[in-house]
């Protein structure tokens, strides 16, 4: 979605979006910050100080004896051999609720009903109300009798995860945006089983929509999607009744939301069935081998084609052995061919993260001959393929590839909005409502009266065009008259198999690219750069980076706090050792201590001990502070910087990267980093003061071996530390693929199901969650290589100091309290430098977090400013909608030029159509109007209605341009919220435009109206539902200048045509320029600019340009009626 957010300059809402979820974590993680600093601190971590205070109060009144030396220091050693346990105890409490709750969320997902087993690899029983049909029951035939399939079971409808009060339901809604504490523990997961595949592009949609007259309920941690559409109607295909012989060829029609891409779901059982509904799909591959070769059976290509981050080869294998016979002929049937030989590695080239380096064609290319690919499937299901290339190469697929020796001997079914291949079909089922309401041959529909043209309606108009004159086929049959105009289409990067499609390959490649210079990385046909890595120890000026983002005050108060609580510390130890000598000695005296001066003794000891106590408190509370602050500033700065940031640094940096710096990175920030600090801190003072006390109670003796002994902790410090944050380094590298792995798999559960992919995909995913352990792992071995050397050391300490008492005591050199003393801190030091290195290894290790948050606030390019004070037009711009382009040339990163000295003036309010092969230029133009990517430097300018565009900001630019993309994109958040996030329309505004494009009903359907969420990526709405409300979005800015990137490819031509006539009647005076989806759309354009190759190659009406002799776009028209002329033989 970020390439929508761009086009409609939503940064800024997008970003307070962000913020406003974040601020409820903030609040979050306030009180837990808070109640650790004043209840763990003051109750816990204080114990070992006030204990040892009113055990010594405890002693004096209730024991005649005086304080002795070896009492008081004995006493207080147990106690700071306890100091370690109750310092650690709130952090295991903590860890403890933690992890209850994470395992109670996770119970909740894995008590979830499975899905139930109802597609039989067996012949319908003769009890099983199948009507008998040729094929029937044979290897390769479908057979369902009555069946009905909804996508949540009406019983189930309310599911463990809903089972909520209505109050804190209520309150969810309102804050459904989204869950970052749930993010940051590693994405939020979809539970429906309906999500994966919706998000490949279902475009059916009749289990979500009033269009089809049903809706579902669908289940998300984090949310209450599931409830938002909980009113209607759950069942989606109803009474499907269907014997499809096998080695047939079956065409699936019918309108937006009749049910066409369910009917493919119930089929690979990827639906609830209802009233013990069953699919029979009989195999030979029973016994012992069907869990070998099952997964081969069905072949399955979705309407959104979905493609691995892997090679081209890869992405067609799926896991499956390579034959080169069969590879080379799906490759040819598939038009792949030309693509292949132009790719920097052939077919080893790395296609990129939801295949970034493709264009749509070519993806849906991809995806079909992956489905071809395995010669083992008898069953392929289609889902509309031929909606993602231009006719001519849609015939070729059709020739070749579906109906051709590629697909010869399997049963195939075809969704489908191209009516003029129904002839061709042995069986054409028109769908409606969720039904099938008609089944039969083309032939024998037609007799029956069924008027495909009311599924494909286009509009008059378009008969009566005057550029259409050249199409002399006077059309006798009516369906066939709209048919063959329905089907003049032009699609997006129009694949013809040949040069042009494998150019805009190899650009995309380009603009997505390798670095400069990274002509090893263009050669081996790689596209994702390897994550960054900073290697040795953090540098100095990264502390104070982030001393400075929490404040500095606050970090030098917390230093000053520590040392002051330490001092008071070793004061009390040092009173102590002077107390009990002087209670010894007025013993021997026969004078002891009175009550008046042992109580002054007392209250000065435990002030040193409340000062301590109190100073731990501050420290903690401080702590606290600049822990938030921090953490919300940092935040702020990565959430801009990731916002400012170009389409290309998405295209070549996986999600699961920019997922991992927003989740586990800043979730090191938020509760490990500063508490690590803390410690770290305290360990420090602590060792440092304790060896201070030891050598000041040995009277300078210790100094003796301390030098020895500082020079080997320095040597293990310094390997563990380097060990560590390196390892530390690689496991949060090792996060970012889990993530990414996660959320492919997440998107495309259904094609890997259909594919019997499971297994694979498992072990991937495994392999992910294997590396991040081996890495943590190794670093609790170096905890514990650690720990080995520095007990031997503290030893060695201890030795020594008793040593000296024991050679000293005839002279009696050293007090024995101070001897006490010594030899109670010998014994906590040993605690101490193993604490203290973990600990100082632990933060240079955490502020590697703290790197990696940093590379991407400071190091990643933005975009030019979004708001340039004094330079931004004011009032009402554009007005006219003038466009004039000069001279401009345009290439992606350090690629070739893809816009070549582009010159054109287009007047206010006219319409343009914009067509050209793949390649040619036609998006990147767009790129270039909307400053996506910026034209070359002295390479010309872009100048709307007198202003040049790249002397404003960004933000001034798009909010008065508009666009509808080709891809509908959607967010979780309400009906409201995806039409307006600045909030600046009124209901009556909204309600308006949502009638215009034939959805006010649709949405009033809805539980909450305007206010219902909308489900991640939009799935609870169809394909076509999705792209009419992209649509109205466009609408409500009322645009003076509006861009169509092929707004209509996916949807039917009824609607096409709807929205066709909405368009000129909505927004009759404004300029808008449509990149072809259908020829047939832009014949009423004012003029037509063909590209080819980054340049102007013809810019004149249609008119002119049809009555061209050699003419690109006669030829391209042309093409595409003999693309159709199968059918008017």
């Amino acid at each position: 979605g970020v390439r929508i957010i761009k086009f409609y300059a939503w940064e800024k809402p997008f970003g307070k979006e962000v913020g406003k979820v974040r601020e409820k974590e903030l609040q979050a993680l306030t009180k837990l910050a808070y109640t650790s600093a004043v209840g763990f601190s003051l109750i816990l971590l204080s114990a070992p100080i006030i204990q040892p205070i009113l055990v010594f109060l405890t002693y004096i009144n209730i024991q005649d004896d005086p304080l002795t030396a070896s009492t008081a220091f004995t006493t207080v050693a147990l106690f700071n051999i306890m100091r370690f346990p109750f310092a650690f105890l709130p952090m295991g409490m903590l860890q403890f609720i933690q992890s209850r709750i994470s395992l109670r969320r996770l119970g909740k997902y894995l008590r979830l009903p499975e899905l139930e087993p109802y597609v039989l690899p067996e012949s319908p029983p003769d009890n099983a109300n199948v009507s008998s049909s040729k094929g029937e029951g044979e290897i390769g035939s479908i057979s369902m009798s009555n069946c009905s399939f909804a996508w949540v079971h009406p019983e189930r409808a309310v599911t463990p995860l809903e089972d909520r009060n209505a109050k804190k339901k209520e309150k969810k809604r309102g804050s459904n945006g989204g869950d970052m504490n749930a993010s940051r523990r590693g994405s939020r997961l979809s539970l429906s089983r309906r999500s994966s595949r919706r998000s490949q592009g279902d475009e059916d949609g009749a289990g979500r929509g009033s269009l089809g007259g049903t809706t579902h309920s669908g289940v998300s941690l984090g949310s209450d999607i599931e409830g938002s559409q909980r009113g209607a109607d759950p069942v989606t295909l109803k009474d499907i009744s269907l014997n499809i012989a096998p080695g047939s060829l079956v065409a699936v029609v019918g309108t937006v939301g009749s049910g066409k891409s369910s009917l493919l779901s119930a089929i690979l059982g990827e639906m609830e069935p209802l009233d013990e509904a069953r699919v029979y799909l009989p195999r030979d591959d029973l016994g012992e081998k069907v869990a070998v070769e099952r997964t081969n059976f069905v072949s399955y290509c979705s309407q959104t084609p979905w493609v691995v981050n892997d090679t081209l080869r890869g992405n067609i294998l799926f896991g499956r052995p390579f034959h080169q016979a069969r590879y080379d002929q799906v490759v040819k049937a598939c038009a792949l061919v030309d693509d292949l030989s132009v790719l920097p590695a052939g077919d080893a080239t790395e296609i990129g993260e939801k295949g970034i380096n493709l264009s749509g064609g070519q993806k849906a290319r991809v995806s079909l001959a992956r489905a071809l690919y395995s010669s083992d499937a008898r069953v392929l299901l289609l889902d509309d393929p031929l909606s993602a290339v231009d006719a001519h190469v849609g015939e070729h697929l059709f020739k070749e590839a579906i109906s051709g020796q590629a697909s010869k001997g399997m049963t195939t079914i075809l969704v489908t909005h191209h009516v003029h291949v129904l002839p061709r079909c042995d069986k054409v089922l028109v769908m409606e409502g969720g039904r099938i309401q008609h089944q039969g041959t083309y032939q024998e529909l037609i007799d029956r009266g069924v008027d495909f043209a009311g599924a494909v309606d286009v509009t008059k108009k378009e008969e009566d065009d005057k550029e259409e004159k050249g199409d002399k086929e006077e059309k006798k049959d009516g369906a066939k008259t709209e048919e063959m105009k329905a089907e003049k289409s032009e699609k997006k990067d129009g694949e013809d198999g040949g040069k042009g499609s494998a150019e805009s390959l190899k650009r995309k490649g380009e603009e997505g690219g390798a670095d400069k210079g990274d002509g090893n990385k263009k050669a081996s046909g790689a596209l994702v750069k390897k994550e960054e890595r900073e290697e040795g120890a953090v540098v100095g000026s990264l502390y104070l980076h982030y001393a400075r983002a929490g404040g500095l005050l606050s970090f030098i108060s917390l230093v000053f706090i520590q040392g002051l609580g330490r001092g008071a510390e070793i004061m009390a130890s040092f009173w102590l050792s002077l107390w009990a000598e002087r209670a010894v000695s007025a013993s021997m005296r026969d004078d002891p201590m009175g009550d008046d001066e042992t109580t002054w003794h007392l209250n000065i000891y435990a002030a040193f001990g409340m000062l301590s106590v109190a100073c731990l408190t501050g420290r903690s509370v401080v702590m606290a502070v600049h822990r938030l602050h921090a953490s919300r500033k940092l935040h702020e700065n990565l959430v801009s910087s990731v916002l400012r940031a170009p389409v290309a640094f998405f295209d070549v940096t996986p999600t699961g990267r920019i997922l991992g710096r927003f989740a586990a990175d800043m979730d090191k920030i938020d509760l490990d980093l500063t508490q690590s600090i803390g410690q770290g801190f305290s360990t420090i003072f602590s060792v440092l003061g304790a060896l201070g006390a030891i050598v000041a109670a040995t009277k300078g003796t210790f100094l003796i071996p301390l030098a020895p002994i500082s020079y080997v902790y320095y040597v293990i410090q310094k390997w563990f530390r380097r060990t560590s944050t390196e390892l530390q380094r690689v496991t949060a590298i090792a996060i970012s693929p889990i993530f990414a792995d996660f959320s492919q798999v997440l998107s495309g559960t259904s094609t890997i199901r259909a594919y019997g992919g499971q297994d694979r995909f498992f072990k991937k995913c495994q392999s992910s969650f294997d590396s991040f352990n081996a890495s943590y792992n190794l670093q609790q071995m170096c905890n514990f290589w650690l720990g080995l050397r520095l007990d031997i050391l503290g030893g060695c300490i201890g030795g020594f100091i008793g040593a000296i008492a024991v050679a000293t005591s005839s002279a009696n050199f050293i007090p024995a309290g101070w001897l006490g003393l010594a030899l109670s801190y010998a014994i906590e030091v040993t605690g101490y430098l193993k604490h203290g290195v973990r600990m100082i290894a632990q933060v240079e290790a955490d502020m590697n977090s703290v790197e990696r948050v940093l590379f991407y606030s400071d190091n990643i390019d933005s975009e030019a400013p979004d708001v340039i004070p004094g330079k931004d037009p004011v009032g009402e711009w554009p007005s006219k909608g003038k466009v004039e382009i000069k001279h401009a040339s345009m290439r992606y990163r350090d690629g070739p030029l893809v816009l070549k000295d582009i010159t054109l003036t287009v007047k206010g309010g006219e319409k343009i159509g914009v067509v050209g092969r793949t390649g040619s230029g036609k998006s990147s133009l767009m790129n270039l109007l909307f400053r996506i990517t910026e034209p070359e430097p002295d390479g010309g300018k872009v100048i709307i209605d007198g202003v040049d565009t790249s002397q404003i900001g960004t933000e001034a630019l798009r909010l008065n341009l508009s666009i509808i993309p080709q891809d509908p994109v959607m967010f979780s958040n309400s009906v409201r919220y995806n039409l307006d996030p600045f909030g600046s329309s009124t209901d009556e505004q909204l309600w308006d435009v949502l009638r215009k494009v034939q959805l006010a009903e649709v949405i009033a359907a809805l539980p909450q109206g305007l206010e219902d969420q909308v489900a991640e990526g939009g799935e609870n709405f169809s394909q076509g539902q999705r792209q009419l409300l992209c649509i109205a979005r466009s609408l409500l800015r009322n645009p003076k200048i509006l861009v169509m990137d092929e707004a209509t490819a996916s949807i039917d031509n009824a609607t096409d045509a709807m929205i066709q006539s909405m368009i000129r009647e909505n927004f009759s005076d404004a300029t808008v320029l449509t990149i072809a989806h259908r020829l047939g759309t832009i014949m009423d354009s004012d003029r037509v600019l063909v590209l080819d190759d980054g340049r102007i190659a013809e810019f004149d009406s249609p008119k002119a340009l049809l009555e061209m002799e050699g003419g690109i776009f006669r030829a391209m028209v042309e093409k595409s009626r003999e693309a159709h002329g199968t059918e008017e033989d």
